[in-house]
């Protein structure tokens, strides 16, 4: 693939329709844990049997490189987690041609562009789970590339023999050295694996203030309430045309979709069907890239048990804008993040106190090219001294934009 400008990955090579296609797939895997949670605390044979199925279909990527960074610190109650749930437009080895003709998806070859991530922050008990969501134009600094739309971290670090391992680990140095939280885990799923899980889960029902009408997505849903098949709950969770806020908005749609998801994964007495419960697992499985080894899973899974569907919480990083700034002479929509606020954000996320952190710090995967000092924006935003909104959880009776 041709060598472009870092700053322009995100539009080159097999990347280059990536921001029109491939976004929200990460939905997919914010329901993994929800599915654990239900099904494999069963404690049955059969569930643990299901379950050691499950992990010997997931592809293991070393995304966490612990050597350069030291020991980590304790959480805030100890043993908090937060985890990189990332997704992309990636191809699986067995998603046939007639399926990703199926999801539109046959204008381009797929891509690395990470376009959907989110933390998941779980506290000890498990009672209680906050996302957080970063927009995939946010302009940051990526360690050893300068600065970069966040969704290109991924395509970067995968360059020159880096793989899924470079990628991952690029990516979670990045989210690092712009939050200051310390990631214990990664996962990743295709937009394959959100279609298939949203066929298994059956119809989600959903609620809009106004019609969504989107020829990009595919999108067309009227006023009030809807029940969204699979093929409809992907185009919803991709729309950024016609929606207030563009990809701002849609991370609202993201989190709205994934709370009513998990409302159903959490009341469906369904799931209690071992071929449903075999069916949705296996989908997950054959979708999924993560750096959880052995029962990694199942701990998780037995952590989250507690948690209630009114205890998902989401938050959206901090931010003044969407200015169109110049680089190299050709403009760039970004997101612009509100740095200053970012601190005082994480804290009211993870709690009172100092955050689980850790200087962030270029590994061995980063790139060697120097960083470029960031252009000035066409428009120049004042940024916000204001805090950031607190998360808030969804209801079944909500309806949003």
């Amino acid at each position: 693939m041709p060598q472009h400008s870092e700053r322009h990955s995100e539009r080159s090579g097999t990347n280059r329709f990536a921001g029109r296609l491939s976004t929200g797939f990460a939905v997919g895997s914010r329901l993994i844990a929800a599915v654990l949670a239900v099904a494999i605390v069963l404690g049955s044979g059969y569930a643990w049997a299901t379950y050691r199925n499950f992990t010997a279909n997931v592809t293991h990527v070393d995304a966490i490189d612990n050597s350069t960074t030291g020991a980590k610190r304790a959480d805030l109650d100890g043993k908090a987690q937060n985890i990189l749930l990332v997704g992309d437009d990636h191809r699986p080895a067995n998603a046939s041609p007639a399926l990703l003709a199926e999801l539109s998806t046959q204008l381009d070859g797929g891509g690395t562009n990470t376009d959907t991530m989110m933390v998941m922050h779980v506290p000890a008990d498990g009672s209680r789970a906050t996302l957080v969501s970063f927009p995939r134009d946010s302009w940051v600094n990526v360690p050893g590339h300068g600065m970069n739309k966040l969704n290109a971290a991924f395509s970067l670090g995968s360059r020159n023999g880096g793989g899924d391992k470079g990628g991952s680990r690029l990516l979670v140095d990045t989210i690092r050295s712009l939050t200051g939280l310390w990631i214990d885990h990664f996962v990743r799923v295709s937009l394959v694996g959100f279609y298939q899980i949203a066929k298994v889960l059956g119809p989600i029902p959903i609620c809009l203030k106004h019609a969504a009408v989107d020829p990009f997505s595919g999108t067309n849903l009227p006023p009030g309430h809807s029940t969204l098949d699979a093929k409809q709950a992907l185009s919803f969770v991709r729309q950024r045309h016609n929606l207030d806020g563009g990809d701002l908005g849609r991370e609202i749609r993201q989190q709205y979709f994934l709370s009513q998801a998990f409302s159903k994964i959490a009341s469906a007495r369904t799931l209690l069907n071992p071929l449903k419960l075999q069916n949705l697992l296996a989908a997950v499985s054959s979708n999924l890239e993560t750096d959880y080894t052995g029962d990694g899973l199942l701990q998780f899974a037995r952590q989250m048990e507690n948690l209630q569907a009114g205890n998902l919480r989401s938050a959206t990083i901090p931010t003044t804008g969407t200015p169109t700034i110049y680089v190299d002479g050709t403009p760039v929509s970004i997101v612009e993040v509100n740095r200053p606020a970012i601190p005082a954000f994480i804290k009211s996320i993870v709690g009172t106190g100092t955050p689980a952190v850790h200087p962030a710090s270029p590994t061995a995967t980063s790139s060697s090219a120097p960083s470029t000092p960031s252009p000035r924006p066409a428009t120049s935003p004042t940024p916000s001294t204001a805090p950031a909104s607190a998360p808030r959880s969804y209801s079944s009776s909500d309806c949003i934009n």
